[in-house]
């Protein structure tokens, strides 16, 4: 199960998938990675250029959208997906003055209460704020409605039915968006997976033989 990519969700970072076997990538401002922002086009090629052909690609939160923009930019990277706790537009997902109020919320006090809300338990690993809210107004504006019909992978979703970053709705658009898509639904949060990482290694086998 070498060849798995995972893709983390925004102010987190490569830790989150510690134990599972494959690649994992900081984005930019998160973790390990202290390069600049330069907006997504920069980010996919980045990506693309340390992963062999043909990987399974997972893909938490931001990271689902960015694997999905992967998958639509180098095909031949990619041979199917994993997407946990994605949505097609985040900024669809929830009200404007939502996302102002959560940014300003971030500018007073950190990430650490977004940390805890979305992956269920404190976690702590360096994040860069002004390269890292940048990236978070792209995602914001990140619409993949249109594009999905033209992902042609096969894609497992999984997503959990007490998440509130994510709203489990969007799964379901997901799901009627991607034409050959699976959904599983979880009965935790916004990572699903909690502490069982056994639960999370069976999800990926199930993803291997889709």
């Amino acid at each position: 199960m070498k060849d798995f990519l995972f893709i983390h969700g925004w102010a987190f970072s490569s830790k989150v998938f510690e134990g599972l076997p494959g690649l994992k990538v900081d984005l930019p401002a998160h973790g390990a990675n202290i390069e600049n922002y330069r907006g997504f086009d920069s980010l996919l090629w980045s990506i693309a250029r340390r992963i062999p052909d043909q990987s399974h690609v997972v893909g938490w939160s931001l990271g689902g959208s960015l694997a999905l923009l992967l998958a639509l930019r180098f095909p031949y990277k990619v041979r199917n997906l994993l997407l946990i706790g994605t949505t097609p537009f985040f900024g669809g997902a929830w009200h404007k003055k939502n996302i102002r109020a959560f940014k300003a919320k971030v500018k007073r006090e950190g990430v650490d209460f977004f940390r805890k809300r979305a992956y269920g338990r404190d976690f702590r690993d360096r994040f860069a704020e002004k390269e890292g809210l940048r990236l978070l107004d792209d995602y914001v504006n990140l619409d993949l409605r249109s594009l999905l019909p033209f992902v042609k992978k096969k894609v497992l979703i999984v997503h959990g039915m007490a998440d509130e970053v994510v709203p489990p709705a969007e799964a379901l658009k997901l799901r009627s968006l991607l034409k050959d898509s699976k959904l599983i639904f979880l009965p935790g949060g916004h990572y699903p997976f909690g502490n069982e990482k056994g639960l999370f290694l069976k999800v990926l086998k199930v993803c291997r033989d889709l």
